[in-house]
């Protein structure tokens, strides 16, 4: 549930109102973190329905900071990036964020105008480069990606809208603290890697896949496992260049992708063969990725199965159970 109620916000006008309204009936936590929530909502108005310009829909970003700007610069040294902060202070707000694509330029916003623009020396549109800047600099960042979907990056995680609906993912941590009551046996913290990866990553790019993790010596239980592509380079999660390779590779393969406990690719295409007792005894869920994943899961109480939704939704697995949720009061099993 969000921490601020629609009600404790003053008199907004129509269109804010009817916003604030629906982040609060969706219980979305999208202004969570904000040190001015009215502020915070009108970016995020503005990001759902920038001014257009010829036809043409602008992308945007806008960083939101609890704190002095200099922390940008200090935040920016950690993600290993360098970002020069712009005066602009005196330009009008609509006037101000036109120089904000959400890419390499933000505006940086504290109070009633648009103080600086962080311009970037690398693309920053990524998830997971924001979620990382966001984790550093706290408050909040709102961004409507080039693609056209909005994204507000907050402590309370990641709030989508794709044109269509909300979708909203929690922290990492939340996820692994979850993990911990379902598989007390496994090292979950060492899946944190790849679940980043499959969260930020395949979802933000809305890659469907099928993650199966490893981190024990026991061996895959047989003829659970039919090998469609053999060789496969072992690329590790948390490089960016052999994530960047392996998210355009599963972009465009089918069957699941296997990864040692260092989160190291061990296997790709890989078709999942259920057991006659998992099939039995796991009901269908979703569509045939997501049954065949939960089945599989059955047959390898040793692993946790990752599966990415082509519409960004991630659902964890382990020993014939779905966890769509990191809050045990709003898991669904399936």
């Amino acid at each position: 549930m969000t921490r601020w109620d629609a009600h404790e916000l003053p008199v907004l006008p129509g269109r804010l109102q009817r916003l604030a309204d629906e982040l609060n009936e969706e219980a979305l936590p999208a202004l969570d973190g904000a040190s001015d929530p009215v502020i915070a909502l009108v970016e995020l108005a503005y990001a759902l329905r920038p001014h257009l310009h010829e036809g043409r829909v602008p992308s945007y970003g806008v960083l939101l900071p609890p704190g002095p700007i200099a922390d940008v610069v200090s935040a920016s040294a950690a993600l290993h990036t360098s970002v020069d902060l712009i005066g602009a202070h005196d330009l009008d707000l609509k006037f101000a964020r036109r120089f904000a694509d959400g890419v390499t330029s933000f505006g940086v916003r504290t109070d009633d105008a648009v103080d600086q623009l962080a311009c970037f020396d690398r693309n920053m549109s990524d998830e997971h480069d924001l979620v990382g800047l966001q984790a550093a600099i706290g408050g909040l960042i709102i961004q409507r990606h080039p693609a056209g979907e909005v994204r507000v990056f907050g402590p309370a995680g990641v709030v989508r809208w794709n044109g269509t609906g909300w979708h909203h993912d929690v922290p990492m941590n939340a996820w692994i603290a979850r993990l911990s009551t379902v598989a007390p046996d496994l090292p979950v913290g060492g899946v944190r890697p790849l679940l980043r990866f499959a969260i930020h990553k395949l979802g933000g790019h809305r890659i469907g896949a099928t993650l199966i993790w490893r981190p024990t010596p026991h061996a895959v239980p047989p003829h659970r496992h039919e090998s469609l592509i053999h060789n496969a380079p072992p690329l590790r999660v948390g490089k960016v260049g052999e994530e960047a390779a392996l998210a355009h590779a599963l972009s465009q393969t089918d069957g699941a992708a296997v990864f040692d406990g260092t989160a190291t690719l061990t296997a790709l295409g890989i078709r999942l063969a259920p057991s006659s007792v998992a099939e039995q005894s796991i009901s269908p869920i979703g569509g045939m990725r997501h049954t065949s994943a939960l089945r599989y899961s059955h047959d390898d109480p040793h692993s946790i199965v990752i599966v990415v939704s082509e519409s960004g939704p991630v659902t964890l697995m382990h020993a014939g159970r779905a966890i769509t949720e990191a809050d045990p009061a709003d898991e669904t099993i399936g």
